[in-house]
Parts: C-alpha cells; sequence; structure tokens
C-alpha cells in the first residue's frame, strides 16, 4: 500500500510539473498570434511591392525622355550621348589595360625564370643572351 501511495505521488507530482508547463506554453500564444499577425501583415505588404515593381515593369513611365530632350533641347542631349559614349569608349579601353597588364606580369615572370636560367649558367654567351631576351621583351 506504501508503494501504491509513492507511485501516486510521482504521478501527482509529474501531472503537476506538465499543467506548469502547458500553463507557460499558453501564456505564449498571444505573443505568438501577435507576431503571426504581424509577419502576414509585412508579407503583404511585401506582395504588393512586388506586384506594384513588376507592374512598373511591364508599362515604362521614362521610355521617351531622351527623345523629349532631343527635340526640346538639343545641345544637351547631344552632350547626353557624347557622355554615353565616352563612358562606353572609357570601359573598352579599361579592358584593354587590364588585359596588357596581365601580359606584361607574364613576361615579367618569364624574364625573371630566364634570367635566373642563365645566371647559373656561366660565360660571356649568357650575358648576349641576356641582352637578346632583354631587347625582345
Amino acid at each position: 500500500r506504501m508503494n501504491d501511495i509513492k507511485i501516486l505521488k510521482r504521478k501527482i507530482a509529474n501531472i503537476k510539473k506538465d499543467i506548469i508547463v502547458s500553463e507557460q506554453e499558453i501564456s505564449c500564444i498571444g505573443d505568438l498570434k501577435k507576431e503571426v499577425h504581424l509577419l502576414e501583415k509585412e508579407l503583404l505588404e511585401e506582395r504588393l511591392k512586388g506586384k506594384n515593381l513588376e507592374e512598373e515593369l511591364s508599362k515604362p513611365m521614362n521610355v521617351h525622355k531622351w527623345r523629349k530632350l532631343e527635340g526640346t533641347d538639343p545641345e544637351t542631349y547631344e552632350m547626353i550621348m557624347k557622355i554615353h559614349s565616352l563612358q562606353r569608349r572609357l570601359i573598352a579601353k579599361r579592358e584593354e589595360v587590364t588585359e596588357k597588364d596581365v601580359l606584361i606580369q607574364e613576361k615579367e615572370k618569364l624574364y625573371v625564370e630566364l634570367k635566373n636560367i642563365l645566371a647559373k649558367q656561366s660565360g660571356p654567351e649568357v650575358a648576349e643572351k641576356l641582352q637578346i631576351y632583354q631587347q625582345n621583351l
């Protein structure tokens, strides 16, 4: 009979713990409902923004902006077109410079390697070969 009482007391203690945990979870439900509501509202706003951006892309507003400028102020239009042209040329030149820099670095590495190889060899012919390589670069 004593064992039954101990078992029942343990069960009661476990049930009390479960009740406390459940009460804590219930108190969080209100906060969670508020958070869900806010997140749904935020999601709706973001969907509206996306829809507006899609509409704006499908119907651009300033399609003929430059054409209007061409008719009203041809000098400014010419300058803008010249700026666009110069920007394109500048970008192309930067790419060329980058490519040439890479080539120069490769040639310099090759020169250093050849110089090291020739330094290991001896004789006046080596000095002549080194001068020839320098002139070729």
